[in-house]
């Protein structure tokens, strides 16, 4: 009797899921990932409302996040529950610096060919940038082909990753005056 009942069982199992393949699906079928990507405007600092403002730069260390306020250039550690460790502060020729790259028209991103087939590889970024209540990674990438990759425009791009390089070797020795 317990024979038959399993059976049974795993006959109404096998035809329940029988046309259960999704084999026909296609890329409209998922949801894009570029609704996550903040893509700034272009345009001149007047005409930029407070959304669309660089507000912060967020450096991953191994002790947790550098984040740099881009007008005062006053650094802060934040440990994993956001609470402030340690903060300095960048030199004044340095904040200079940092607010010459941090524009949204200094941000470039990669236009990819959508009928490329690319390998599932993401990339993390190393940088982020804080844009009103939004946060964009630069140097990021979904896949092999580069979709949702941001960074600085051009050759700046190096030019800012030294910066960024500057600042989490000599975070420590940067005093607030």
């Amino acid at each position: 009797m317990n024979r038959g009942w399993l059976v049974i069982l795993a006959g109404c199992l096998i035809l329940g899921f029988q046309n259960c393949s999704q084999t026909n699906l296609s890329a409209a079928d998922f949801p894009s990932t570029s609704s996550h990507i903040v893509t700034p405007s272009v345009g001149g600092a007047s005409d930029a409302d407070e959304s669309q403002t660089i507000s912060a730069l967020e450096i991953p260390v191994s002790g947790g996040v550098l984040s740099v306020d881009a007008s005062t250039g006053r650094i802060s550690l934040l440990g994993q529950n956001q609470q402030v460790l340690e903060e300095s502060c960048l030199p004044a020729a340095e904040i200079a610096e940092l607010q010459s790259y941090l524009k949204s028209s200094n941000i470039c991103g990669k236009s990819v060919d959508a009928s490329l087939q690319c390998a599932q590889v993401y990339s993390s970024g190393y940088a982020s940038l804080i844009i009103g209540d939004q946060k964009m990674n630069l140097g990021e990438s979904y896949d092999s082909c580069g979709r949702g990759f941001k960074d600085i425009c051009g050759d700046q791009a190096q030019s800012f990753r030294g910066l960024v390089a500057y600042i989490q070797k000599n975070f420590h020795g940067l005093l607030c005056e």
